[in-house]
């Protein structure tokens, strides 16, 4: 899809799969709302297209799409600090710790084998550089001692980070043309504008504990799952590894992740009770078709996305949407 969602939008759905679990209806926030959230004005929300505010969004939205991209430029120096992606293959097969993504490596440090650092010197940020090298006789491994290999490495930028322009990668996003994502950044700007505005107008006065609850056992049944299979750890060492107790880490993820998230998404539930809007099968199987549709992937099933997604991520989305359109056309743009 070309459209990237805002860091909002995202941030909201994200609980999604979580949430209080309901003996009918809907399956979030299925609750009296008004003792939980004050909204404020939503209603005829202006956004001046012409401000200054309104630029600073924009340029936001464009160094999002930066970012998460990773569109820098700019070459390789001595000194510099590179973030890397790399995979090593000896006679053309991987070899064991070998393959890493993200890594950050000072060009001159001697932290990676001779010739790999200075290979990387002149490198377009971006670009993938092949680096033939052998190892040294007296490496620690002996199956990689005095071996020759070849590493693909990755450039995805340098501590300088360097931004490209948008005329230098709308096509890597999938526009015609630079007015054509210009334009669709102007759309996503003027959503961020109106999604920051009724956040900020509306005030939630508590959190359900149950909710609370079911959503901090959620997060720490996914990053349990994580840490066994990335680092075949348990909770238990993976906490004294970042050296934390059990209950710092509840309070840290309940106050920093958990409490900013279900605020956003319970002001949207909020404002589809008070519309009288409702969310029906028929929306989620809309929504289905859609995600299949857009997947690009012909074997796709029904069942696969409520497996992979969830049926309250599923509703969560059709919430927001359905929300966010209203609102939005309901808001002065000028």
């Amino acid at each position: 899809m070309k459209r990237i969602l805002s860091v909002v939008l995202v941030l909201v759905l994200l609980l999604s799969f979580a949430g209080c679990k309901q003996d009918k209806g809907r399956k979030l926030y299925n609750l009296n709302l008004d003792k939980y959230v004050e909204l404020g004005d939503y209603m005829g929300i202006k956004v001046d297209t012409a401000s200054k505010e309104f630029e600073e969004t924009t340029k936001a939205v464009i160094a999002y799409d930066v970012q998460t991209n990773l569109f820098y430029k700019g070459t390789v120096k001595k000194g510099d600090v590179v973030n890397i992606d790399y995979q090593g293959f000896k006679d053309g097969v991987a070899f064991e710790g070998g393959t890493a993504q993200g890594q950050d490596l000072e060009i001159g440090s001697g932290a990676f084998i001779p010739g790999f650092e200075e290979g990387l010197i002149g490198a377009k940020v971006g670009n993938i550089v092949s680096l033939p090298l052998t190892f040294p006789k007296d490496y620690h491994n002996a199956e990689l001692a005095g071996a020759k290999v070849t590493f693909n490495v990755k450039i995805n930028y340098t501590d300088d980070k360097i931004p490209q322009e948008p005329e230098e990668f709308y096509k890597k996003l999938n526009y015609k043309t630079v007015d054509e994502y210009y334009s669709d950044v102007k759309e996503r700007a003027i959503e961020e504008t109106i999604i920051a505005m009724i956040l900020e107008n509306a005030k939630v006065k508590k959190h359900s504990k149950t909710d609370l609850k079911n959503m901090y056992n959620y997060y720490y049944e996914t990053i349990e799952a994580n840490v066994k299979t990335s680092y075949n750890m348990t909770m238990k060492e993976y906490l004294e590894n970042i050296k934390k107790t059990e209950e710092d880490f509840e309070t840290e993820i309940k106050e920093d992740q958990i409490k900013p998230l279900m605020e956003q998404q319970m002001v949207w539930y909020a404002i589809l009770d008070k519309e009288g809007m409702t969310v029906t099968g028929e929306d989620i199987e809309a929504k289905i078709k859609e995600i299949i549709a857009n997947s690009g992937d012909t074997s796709a099933t029904r069942a696969d996305v409520i497996e992979q997604l969830g049926e309250m991520y599923l509703e969560s989305i059709v919430v927001s949407e359905k929300v966010f359109d209203f609102v939005k056309s309901n808001a002065a743009i000028i």
